[in-house]
């Protein structure tokens, strides 16, 4: 009987003795928060930054009123995209609507995704759903435009807005708009479509003269607020400068006649 009692005890002892030494990790646990490993999965963000993960296959863009190119170069089309990053990267949200004049389109297609489309005007940067335009990157962005106005004005878009009977093409002589003759508008046509894109214009000292004739364009672009012109300025029949009045970035085309000396 004593044995049985000695026995009970010893029992009791270790059940409390366990009870005691499970509080105590629990304590210990608690006040120390004892980390135990966790595995998380954080969702990518879905904006149109994630097209930068891949390489571009073609861009397209689009001059309102003039037409659309495109470009499938791999080593221009990294270069543009180089441009877009930085872009995106400097600047800030824009939250208002972008007000400049002329706005250029376009957009920029992979192999394994939908076709992503910007938008750009001097006072602002669109490309899918991002907006961007600050002080840090104004200059950034006009400089942007004024390389894809460079782009998109070539000897085939502007000769094809001479050709489209869709735009009106006036001779402005002595302050006075006249309708250009067929015969007129088809050998300006032909000159502009065979003209050779010049790059290096800085020893032309003839810009200071008045152009020996000059021609416009009114474009048809229902986005226009007003109407919007495109000029062709010749100089002593044998250049052509192309620029339009929209464009805030004042930028000009330069071609030479393919037979002019």
């Amino acid at each position: 009987m004593q044995e049985e009692k000695k026995g009970l005890s010893w029992l009791r002892l270790i059940l409390l003795q366990i009870v005691i030494g499970c509080t105590l990790i629990g304590i210990f646990a608690y006040v120390f928060r004892i980390g135990v490993d966790e595995v998380r999965i954080v969702p990518k963000e879905a904006n149109s930054r994630d097209m930068f993960d891949g390489v571009p296959m073609r861009m397209n863009v689009t001059y309102p009123g003039v037409g659309t190119i495109s470009i499938d170069d791999p080593k221009e089309l990294i270069a543009w995209k180089a441009s877009f990053t930085r872009i995106l990267n400097g600047g800030k949200p824009q939250t208002r609507a972008n007000a400049s004049r002329l706005l250029l389109t376009g957009s920029i297609a992979y192999l394994d995704q939908e076709d992503i489309p910007f938008q750009i005007g001097t006072s602002g940067f669109r490309f899918g759903t991002d907006s961007v335009n600050s002080l840090e990157i104004s200059a950034e962005i006009r400089k942007l435009q004024n390389m894809l106005i460079d782009k998109t004005l070539t000897a085939d878009t502007v000769s094809g807005v001479i050709a489209n009977r869709n735009h009106q093409v006036f001779r402005l002589q002595d302050g006075l708009l006249t309708t250009l003759s067929e015969a007129d508008r088809a050998a300006l046509t032909t000159q502009m479509r065979t003209a050779v894109r010049l790059i290096d214009f800085s020893h032309f000292d003839f810009m200071a003269e008045q152009p020996s004739s000059h021609y416009v364009v009114q474009l048809t672009d229902e986005a226009a607020n007003g109407k919007h012109w495109l000029h062709l300025d010749r100089y002593d029949n044998a250049y052509f400068i192309v620029f339009d009045l929209l464009d805030e970035t004042n930028h000009k085309a330069y071609f030479k006649l393919s037979d002019a000396s």
